[in-house]
Order: structure tokens, then C-alpha cells, then sequence
């Protein structure tokens, strides 16, 4: 199997719901465990040669009322492989990319309002382009959105050598099942990132119908999860 750093991504912000979301494939394994990263301030995602505590630290810096940009630039001037990584993403009223000199062609990012597109190793231009297109262009919220964006991407040509990989991350005021999704190998990855929703959407219905089968009365709390980050 392939293993190359390489991938294209979305940060973005629902004004509207104040939701904060990331969706990410790329053509190694368990992308969500690495790339994306979210709060109630802020949608941040690290790739290329990934550095975790980016993205980690950049969510962590804006929750302590950093911007988004300043975060990142105090990080990556920490960084002496600075120019090996690609990091992006998006807070309350910043939106902020930056793709280093070595990263891999293709390499590089388009900026919206309230959302970041980025990507390496890819097959060209077109494909963040497209991404960035049906991001604006979906309606639904932002989990449709998200995997919307990379089905786009996807189509235009995708990660250079195909993706094994696939996850969104999105933090809202109202958790769901479908918030936090991975495929973490796969020859169909963001397909399968699709059906994945699908199910998710319908779990929680399922969930209550069958604790109503259980008990006659019950706390209703007992069905709020929330969502692990």
C-alpha cells in the first residue's frame, strides 16, 4: 500500500447555528485521528508532513481568545520544519492558510467566507476549486456541507494517488451522532464517508425507539450523548 503524506480538507463556520466543522481525506490511513481538530471557537486542520499539536494547539490558543491567525503564525514560527507542513483554518472572524515551500505539487488553497479549502499532493488546482464550489453551493447543514465539499474534490481528481481515508469533525451547539465520523481504510473512503452519514443521521431515532421498547418512562437525558473530540 501507499504511504505519502498528501491530502485536500475543509475548515468552516456556520454563522447562522455557530457550528465549526472540518472534513478531510487523503491517501494514507486514519486521517481523522491526525488532521482535524474543533471546538466551539474555532475549525483547524494540519497536513502534508502533519504536526498534531498545530492543530490541537491552534483550537486550544483561539478558545483562550487568540485569532486563528495568530495562533498558527506563533506556531509555525516555532516550527523549524515549518515549510514541510500545510495548516489552515477558521475562527469566529479569521480565516487563515498556510502551505509551506516543500510541500508537495500539487499544493496550495482557495479562501471563502467563513471556510478554508487546502490540499497537497494533488491532482491540480481544480480540485480545492471544487471542493470550495459545493461547500457554498450545498444546502443542508454543515455535515452535508462537509462530505458534499469532498465528494466534489473527489470527482475533480482527488488526492494524487487515489484516498484511503476519510473524516469530519464538527463541533455544534446541539451534538450528533453524525459529528464525529472516520473511515479509516478504504478503496472507496469518502463514499463510504457518505453512507456513514447516512446511517448516523438515523441512529439516534433508532436509539430512542429502541429504548422505548425497554422501559415505559425513562429520563429523556439518558439519550443526550454529546460527542467525543
Amino acid at each position: 500500500m501507499r504511504y505519502a503524506p498528501g491530502t485536500f480538507s475543509i475548515a468552516a463556520r456556520d454563522p447562522e447555528t455557530e457550528t465549526f466543522g472540518t472534513a478531510v481525506t487523503t491517501g494514507t490511513v486514519s486521517v481523522g485521528a491526525t488532521c482535524p481538530y474543533v471546538s466551539s471557537n474555532a475549525a483547524a486542520l494540519t497536513q502534508a508532513f502533519t504536526r498534531t499539536e498545530h492543530g490541537r494547539d491552534a483550537v486550544a490558543r483561539v478558545d483562550s481568545a487568540e485569532s486563528v491567525d495568530d495562533a498558527f503564525e506563533s506556531l509555525l514560527a516555532a516550527d523549524e520544519h515549518a515549510d514541510y507542513r500545510q495548516v489552515h483554518g477558521v475562527d469566529a472572524e479569521t480565516e487563515f492558510v498556510f502551505t509551506g515551500d516543500h510541500c508537495s505539487e500539487w499544493a496550495g488553497s482557495r479562501v471563502g467566507e467563513h471556510y478554508t479549502v487546502a490540499g497537497n499532493l494533488l491532482a491540480g488546482p481544480e480540485v480545492v476549486e471544487a471542493a470550495a464550489d459545493a461547500y457554498e453551493e450545498t444546502q443542508g447543514d454543515m455535515a452535508e456541507r462537509l462530505v458534499s465539499a469532498l465528494e466534489a474534490g473527489e470527482r475533480a481528481g482527488g488526492d494524487d494517488r487515489g484516498e484511503m481515508s476519510a473524516a469530519i469533525l464538527v463541533h455544534a451547539p446541539e451534538p450528533e451522532f453524525y459529528h464525529n465520523l472516520r473511515v479509516d481504510l478504504s478503496e472507496t473512503p469518502v463514499s463510504d464517508l457518505r453512507t456513514l452519514l447516512e446511517e448516523a443521521r438515523e441512529a439516534k431515532e433508532r436509539v430512542r425507539i429502541e429504548t422505548d421498547k425497554l422501559f415505559e418512562e425513562y429520563p429523556a437525558e439518558l439519550l443526550d450523548f454529546g460527542v467525543k473530540y
